[in-house]
């Protein structure tokens, strides 16, 4: 029995503490002037003082009619034609009844009247001025009701403000309002002033007057002057009662602080604590057996309950007492309730500290715990870091999807967030997902059928993903296809990929000249008209011809077909040579060419033709998407076994930073093709690099393109 009285006894102490530091700076120090109770009890007192004796509502209401109201009632009295029926079911039955009774004088009375009220819902859609009526007529009727709202109030204020005198000055008109004598040493004063005057704010009492809008009946008068409790003994009975209660609270709270001390001494001196009492339990080697998950949730969720708790008994203690046991009894239950969570929260306490003497048990028994299990076993998503980003990005996308359709169905304004959410972030990351899944249920069936000895047909490799790689570590044991079937599947990739790429840069120019072919078939064209549309065929078709002999050169070098005839050219005279040539294009483009070389011959041996073709390209290049105004930067460098040519400009379209996109065939500068050029510029000046064994390098740093050429230097 010790043991219980001394857990529950130390709870008691703990909720005393807990008591006197959640309450006591709003009792130690201070009157109940100061408190949040008296502060609000008079804003219900000057709130009441204005409506009832320094400025009552308006005797008038509003007149007047906006036109937003008139549409506002016609909508709120649904459509004419659902009220012309409402009117028709309402004498329905009435009119039936007389017509089986035989009284036709009630029949014609009872038309009569249904009548008149369908020409009244008319005029009242029809007529702004029988809407407006209507409208007053309402407001009328509202505003007598809220006066009846008021008188049943007044008698409740009347008693509030018993024991207060005020003085106070209308700002505006400079009225004086008076009750009772001013005193120089009040219990409790309140002064206003020009600069902080009173007001109305509503919030205290009932009444449907309008208070924030243009129609208010509601004063909008400023006071100065005082207000105040003369003496404590002629307050009013609420602020009587608030006095008793918050002197018996202080008192209390301060009994609270010394039976804290008091029952301190008392638990370490006359009764300390023997562990023994709660270890030889049955119940603690029951605990042991749980995992260390269920020990700390169970004390964590316990520790919340007794805080809790003591909240409750602190918030119940401190509120406004109410007549009868009521109050006292609710004060019982939170008081038992706290002493039992914090019984709980103690014991577990006891049990912990002494299962988990040393910071080595509650290690190793962390380490085996099943959330650690389970928490080594996850480490292995991320053994390939990019499918375990992309596994917890699609679960955390997944969850806030959920989450935000819960929270939409409660708050339905969140949609203004879900939707967007939703079109841009979860259904892409689910489509993501599912593609993810179809791609891996793919590579599956294909191991699937390795195993079985089908080596099936080849697995697409998509991207760089973990997925790919593994698709490409099956698709290296499948080198037993044999090269025909091979060969025949690049084919028909190759003719899909020419059909893709090339089908709307050849579309253009070949739409053109089917139109201006069909114009010149016209025979009263004039001959202005058709040496015009003549000049425009034969541009156009000299851009076709450009695309497909651009076309078929790169299909050939890419094929490994195109023949090197190799020289020992000086290539520092073959740039220069190369600038010289298209010295008109650089200025028209505005460029200012520079030229950074050795200065002896560097030598290397090249195909001539072929790479006049690759400076050309890159030139080319250069004049169609630098920015006119600026620099070109051309440099040639030898190094031991290698020699490299740099070419830097600043581009006139913005390139983003995937460089390998501008090696594909068909691909420009300015995404909208509005530039003259194949698009296989430097396609082209790829293969000639790979066919002379170098390589070729693009970097974007903001707006500066950047071509590296390196070739092996066999002199």
């Amino acid at each position: 029995m010790k043991k219980w009285m001394w857990l529950a006894g130390l709870s008691l102490l703990l909720l005393c503490v807990w008591t006197v530091i959640e309450k006591g700076s709003g009792y130690f120090g201070k009157s109940y002037t100061d408190t949040v109770a008296f502060h609000d009890d008079f804003a219900r007192f000057t709130e009441g003082l204005l409506l009832f004796e320094l400025a009552p509502p308006k005797s008038t209401v509003d007149q007047s009619v906006a036109s937003w109201e008139i549409d506002q009632y016609r909508m709120d009295n649904n459509s004419l034609t659902d009220q012309i029926q409402m009117v028709r079911d309402q004498y329905a039955d009435a009119i039936s009844a007389a017509e089986e009774e035989g009284d036709n004088s009630l029949v014609e009375e009872l038309e009569e009247q249904r009548g008149e009220e369908i020409l009244s819902v008319r005029e009242n859609f029809s007529d702004d001025e029988a809407a407006k009526k209507a409208i007053i007529e309402q407001r009328e009727a509202d505003y007598e009701e809220a006066l009846e709202q008021l008188a049943s109030q007044k008698a409740q204020f009347e008693g509030q403000a018993a024991g207060y005198v005020y003085q106070l000055r209308d700002l505006d008109s400079g009225e004086v309002f008076t009750k009772g004598t001013i005193n120089d040493e009040p219990f409790f004063e309140q002064v206003y002033s020009a600069q902080e005057p009173l007001y109305f704010s509503n919030g205290y009492w009932s009444f449907d007057f309008p208070y924030d809008d243009a129609n208010s009946t509601l004063a909008d008068n400023r006071f100065s002057g005082v207000i105040q409790i003369p003496e404590k003994g002629v307050a009013g009975a609420s602020v009587i009662s608030g006095i008793n209660q918050f002197r018996l609270l202080k008192f209390f709270l301060y009994f609270l602080l010394a039976v804290v001390a008091a029952g301190a001494w008392w638990l370490v001196k006359k009764r300390p604590v023997r562990t023994a009492w709660y270890t030889g339990l049955t119940s603690y080697h029951k605990w042991q057996k749980l995992a260390v998950e269920w020990k700390l949730i169970g004390f964590t969720v316990s520790a919340m309950l007794a805080l809790a708790a003591a909240n409750h008994f602190a918030a119940v203690l401190t509120r406004p007492w109410e007549s009868g046991s009521g109050s006292f009894l609710e004060v019982f239950i939170a008081l038992a309730l706290a002493v039992l969570f914090w019984s709980l929260s103690i014991l577990q306490a006891i049990w912990l500290w002494q299962h988990f003497g040393k910071w080595s048990y509650l290690k190793e028994e962390l380490q085996k715990s099943f959330t650690a299990s389970q928490a080594y076993s996850a480490k292995d998503a991320f053994l390939n870091r990019t499918l375990g980003f992309q596994m917890s990005w699609v679960l955390a996308v997944v969850f806030l999807w959920g989450a935000g359709t819960a929270l939409m169905v409660f708050q339905p304004v969140a949609v203004i967030i879900w939707l967007p959410a939703t079109l841009l972030i979860g259904l892409p990351s689910l489509l993501f997902l599912m593609t993810r899944f179809g791609y891996l249920n793919r590579l599956l069936q294909g191991t699937e059928q390795l195993a079985a000895g089908s080596l099936g047909a080849e697995l697409k490799v998509k991207g760089k993903s973990p997925l790919s790689r593994h698709a490409q570590h099956l698709n290296v044991l499948r080198e037993g296809f044999k090269s025909s079937v091979s060969e025949r599947a690049k084919s028909e990739r190759l003719k899909t990929e020419l059909i893709t790429n090339v089908s709307h840069d050849l579309r253009t120019p070949l739409t053109s000249i089917i139109t201006y072919t069909d114009l010149l078939k016209n025979e009263d064209l004039a001959d202005e008209e058709r040496r015009k549309y003549v000049d425009i065929l034969d541009r156009k078709s000299e851009r076709l011809k450009v695309l497909i002999e651009d076309l078929f050169e790169v299909s050939k070098m890419a094929s490994g077909n195109a023949e090197l005839t190799k020289q020992r050219l000086d290539m520092k005279q073959l740039v220069t040579q190369a600038l010289a040539e298209h010295e008109e294009a650089v200025v028209e483009a505005e460029l200012d060419v520079r030229i950074t070389a050795p200065d002896q011959p560097v030598y290397a041996a090249v195909d001539g033709q072929k790479w006049w073709r690759l400076l050309d390209n890159l030139i080319l290049n250069a004049t169609k998407y630098s920015l006119p105004g600026s620099r070109v930067y051309i440099g040639l460098t030898q190094g031991a076994g290698e020699l490299a040519m740099t070419m830097k400009n600043v581009t006139r379209y913005e390139l983003g930073d995937n460089t390998e996109e501008l090696l594909e065939r068909f691909k420009r500068g300015d995404t909208a093709r509005k530039t003259q050029g194949s698009g296989l510029g430097l396609a082209i000046a790829q293969s000639i690099v790979d066919l002379h064994g170098g390589q070729m390098k693009l970097e974007v740093d903001g707006d500066l393109f950047k071509v590296t050429v390196l070739l092996p230097n066999q002199q």
